[in-house]
C-alpha cells in the first residue's frame, strides 16, 4: 500500500512539474511574440518617421501596447535599432549562405558573397542603413547588454560565411594563399564592399551629375576589382 501511495505521488509531482514548465515555455513564447512584434512596429515607425523623429510613444502605439510595456522591453531607441540591426544582419547572412551554396570554388563564393551584399543594400535598404549606423558603433569586449550581445554575434555570424569562402579559396587554390589570415581578409573585403555602397548611396548625385559615372558600373567596378585582388596567380 505504501509503495503504491509513494508511486502515485511521484507521479502527482512529475505532472506538476510537467505543467509549471509548459506554461513557463508557453510565457517564454509569448514574451518573445510581443518583442518581436514591438521590434515590428518599430521597423515601420522608423521607416515612416525616420529614426531621429520617431518617439518610443510612436511605437507603443503602432504596436498597440502601453508605452510602460514597450519600455519593459526595449530602453530607448537604441535598444531597437539594434535590435533591428540583427534582423538585417540575420537575413544579410541567409542571403550570403544562399549565393555562397550556388557556388563551386571559394574565389567564386566570395564574389558571390560581395554581389548578395550589393543586392541586399538594394532590395533591402531599410536595413542596410541599420547595419551601416551600427558600423560607426564600438561595442566593448564584452557587451553589456542583451541586445548588444545579439548584434555582435550576428555581425560575427556574417562575417564567418565570408572568411569560409576566402579559407575554401585558398583550399581549393582560387585565392591566393598570401593574403593571409581568412578572418582578416573577410574584414576587409566586408569595409571595402560596404563601403563602396555607402559611398554610392550618399554622394549619388555628385557621382552620376558631375562626375558622369554610372553607380550600377561603378558598383560592379568594385566588386571586379576585390575579385582580382584576391584571385591566386
Amino acid at each position: 500500500m505504501m509503495n503504491r501511495t509513494l508511486t502515485i505521488d511521484i507521479v502527482s509531482v512529475f505532472a506538476k512539474d510537467l505543467c509549471m514548465s509548459r506554461i513557463q515555455d508557453r510565457r517564454r513564447e509569448e514574451k518573445e511574440m510581443r518583442r518581436q512584434s514591438i521590434i515590428d512596429a518599430a521597423e515601420q515607425v522608423f521607416a515612416q518617421r525616420g529614426f531621429e523623429v520617431a518617439t518610443m510613444a510612436d511605437i507603443a502605439d503602432q504596436a498597440r501596447l502601453s508605452r510602460a510595456l514597450v519600455y519593459f522591453y526595449f530602453k530607448d531607441k537604441e535598444e531597437l535599432a539594434l535590435a533591428i540591426t540583427a534582423r538585417g544582419l540575420q537575413a544579410l547572412r541567409r542571403s550570403f549562405e544562399r549565393a555562397s551554396a550556388k557556388c563551386q570554388t571559394g574565389l567564386e563564393k566570395a564574389t558571390a558573397i560581395g554581389q548578395a551584399y550589393m543586392d541586399f543594400a538594394r532590395s533591402q535598404s531599410d536595413y542596410f542603413e541599420f547595419i551601416a549606423r551600427g558600423e560607426v558603433r564600438e561595442f566593448a569586449p564584452s557587451p553589456e547588454t542583451e541586445h548588444e550581445r545579439l548584434c555582435a554575434s550576428e555581425g560575427e555570424k556574417t562575417l564567418a560565411v565570408l572568411a569560409d569562402a576566402v579559407r575554401c579559396g585558398v583550399a581549393d587554390g582560387t585565392i591566393d594563399p598570401g593574403v593571409g589570415d581568412p578572418a582578416a581578409v573577410a574584414v576587409v573585403l566586408w569595409g571595402f564592399i560596404h563601403g563602396i555602397l555607402q559611398v554610392a548611396a550618399s554622394k549619388q548625385n555628385m557621382l552620376e551629375k558631375m562626375m558622369h559615372l554610372d553607380i550600377a558600373d561603378l558598383l560592379q567596378g568594385g566588386l571586379r576589382l576585390t575579385s582580382r585582388a584576391i584571385r591566386a596567380g
